[in-house]
């Protein structure tokens, strides 16, 4: 110490150290805020509800879109809106542009975003991976969330790449197939007696001990799924179709295609909000106004649209809501034939990826629409 007490002097001329690496500026995908209450998001941990209330969180405007990276692949090209730095987020492509289908008998113009089996594209993938750079730059080591098999497979995967452990509660119906690709995305399964509503209550008890990386809770994986709708923006010639079909269990991606959309609005990218619909299972339709309908006897094929009580319904219906969209009920049988549909054309899905164009072919006078097909996994049909 210096006479007097005083801390040590700089010399004339030179500079204070810098911390090196130096610090990552904050990340929009913290700017959160609960939707009930307003309180906002801790600046510690990823907590997937409001600590005050239980609310669900929601992204401010200082979430935004921003014009991508051109010399940027995949998610990279987005890391700047993300507030991340690129080497945080893959290098690899996502899921490839939409076509423009040519279907027998119909009267408008369709879009196909088909999505690939997970990782290869999928919209899953792109919240995962933000969400998982997310977990990372919080010193998260270890978290868990509850799937049907295909977010698990995602989350799974993008943990692992960042060192960290995830457990995913699974159904008891959920296929061997998905279970073991957990697996082998280094993901820890951890089966649930019971659908896949049982599997929320038994994310409800683990809550307590782990971070819970629900795709329709956490807002840095809706944030991730924000960029599909950017990148269709930038894939379709304009104007956008007027309607978007997409299928809605819990929800993450109706909220995170609906928060894409809005930043392009916001930013002046769209002048107007396309319809979003979403297409539901019968007999698990909860937002349907007419109720959710019979469920055919057995195990449904389409388990990712096989939510009763998706936490998030409310969110979900303002959403439809504010574009002005709606909801459709399908059955089993229209997912089959959709499928086989979808195949003859070259673009095979799993039932939950074919319900959104089952969906489309309930719609009497389409007009210009984007159906998105999730899935391409066959084999888990």
């Amino acid at each position: 110490m210096a006479a007097g007490g005083e801390g040590p002097r700089r010399v004339a001329g030179t500079r204070e150290r810098e911390p090196w690496p130096p610090p990552s500026p904050p990340s929009p995908l913290f700017a959160a805020v609960c939707a009930a209450c307003g309180e906002a998001y801790p600046a510690a941990g990823l907590p997937a509800a409001c600590p005050v209330c239980g609310g669900c969180w929601r992204l401010g405007e200082g979430f935004a879109w921003r014009p991508p990276d051109p010399a940027a692949l995949g998610l990279r090209r987005w890391a700047g809106a993300l507030g991340l730095d690129p080497g945080e987020l893959p290098a690899r492509a996502v899921a490839g542009p939409p076509e423009l289908a040519a279907l027998a008998g119909d009267s408008g113009e369709v879009w196909i975003c088909q999505q690939g089996s997970v990782p290869a594209g999928s919209y899953k993938e792109r919240g995962a991976e933000v969400m998982a750079a997310a977990a990372r730059r919080r010193g998260i080591t270890e978290m868990f969330l509850d799937s049907s098999g295909n977010a698990g497979i995602a989350v799974a995967r993008a943990a692992a790449a960042r060192g960290i452990r995830c457990t995913v509660l699974v159904p008891a119906t959920t296929p061997a197939l998905k279970l073991e690709r957990i697996r082998a995305a280094g993901g820890a399964v951890e089966v649930v007696p019971g659908d896949r509503d049982a599997t929320h209550v038994a994310a409800e008890r683990w809550r307590s001990r782990l971070p819970y990386a629900a795709p329709f809770f956490q807002p840095s994986f809706l944030a991730g799924v924000a960029t599909l709708a950017w990148d269709l923006a930038r894939e379709i010639p304009a104007p956008l179709p007027e309607r978007w079909l997409l299928p809605a269990g819990n929800g993450p991606l109706l909220l995170g295609v609906a928060l894409g959309l809005s930043c392009l609005r916001r930013a002046g990218v769209i002048g107007r909000l396309p319809a979003l619909h979403a297409v539901q299972l019968e007999g698990y339709a909860a937002l349907a106004a007419g109720g959710p309908g019979t469920a055919r006897p057995g195990p449904p094929t389409a388990a990712g649209i096989a939510i009763a009580r998706p936490p998030r319904r409310a969110d979900m219906l303002r959403r439809i809501e504010e574009t002005g969209g709606g909801v459709i009920r399908v059955s089993e049988e229209e997912i089959a034939a959709a499928r086989s549909e979808l195949a003859s054309h070259g673009w095979t899905a799993d039932p939950t990826g074919a319900a959104a164009f089952a969906g489309y072919r309930r719609l009497e006078k389409p007009g210009r629409c984007l159906v998105i097909v999730t899935s391409r996994e066959e084999s888990l049909g």
